[in-house]
């Protein structure tokens, strides 16, 4: 059994003063080493979408706004683009079967927003699925980030919800409690 580390939409347009902070916890992440499988998700928005259409939200539309921040590009790898808020479609679920990955880490911005919806569409998949809130972000601000959290403790279950910086050894401890 393979496990990987999702990291959603760390990209320019999304970076503000509620998530400059999580660029350099993922980066120190990152730093250690410790996934053989590292994917990114970048955010595209486009003229027809719900966002714009419903929300009115008129941005991720320009290249340097879709651009990954650049202290994490050294670490780029695989990348899967995306429309909507999940990065759990057909493409990646391809992806994690061809390389048998059956545990996926998240982490990454908004918390409330594509995080949440990719952890529960995973987990909706049989994936085993943990969100590593210690190194995500929301641009609503700490009251959007911990609405999230509570929200997937409840619909993903509270031992799922890692609230703390990871190592190789915490790593292993989460990946232990579930037989190969």
């Amino acid at each position: 059994m393979n496990f990987c580390l999702f990291i959603i939409d760390v990209q320019n347009g999304f970076i503000a003063e509620n998530t400059s902070y999580v660029v350099q916890r993922i980066r120190s992440l990152l730093k250690q080493n410790i996934f053989k499988y590292v994917i990114f998700t970048r955010f595209i928005n486009t003229l027809n979408s719900p966002y714009v259409k419903y929300l009115n939200w008129h941005q991720l539309f320009d290249e340097a706004e879709q651009e990954l921040i650049e202290d994490i590009k050294p670490f780029v790898g695989v990348v899967f683009d995306k429309t909507v808020y999940t990065a759990c479609n057909e493409e990646t679920l391809i992806f994690l079967k061809q390389k048998n990955i059956q545990t996926v880490f998240i982490c990454g911005v908004d918390t409330e927003g594509c995080v949440l919806k990719t952890a529960i569409d995973f987990f909706e998949n049989n994936i085993i699925t943990y969100v590593l809130t210690y190194y995500s972000a929301s641009n609503g601000g700490d009251i959007y980030h911990q609405a999230a959290i509570l929200v997937l403790s409840q619909l993903i279950g509270s031992s799922n919800i890692i609230t703390e910086p990871i190592d190789r050894d915490k790593l292993n401890r989460y990946l232990g409690q579930f037989p190969l």
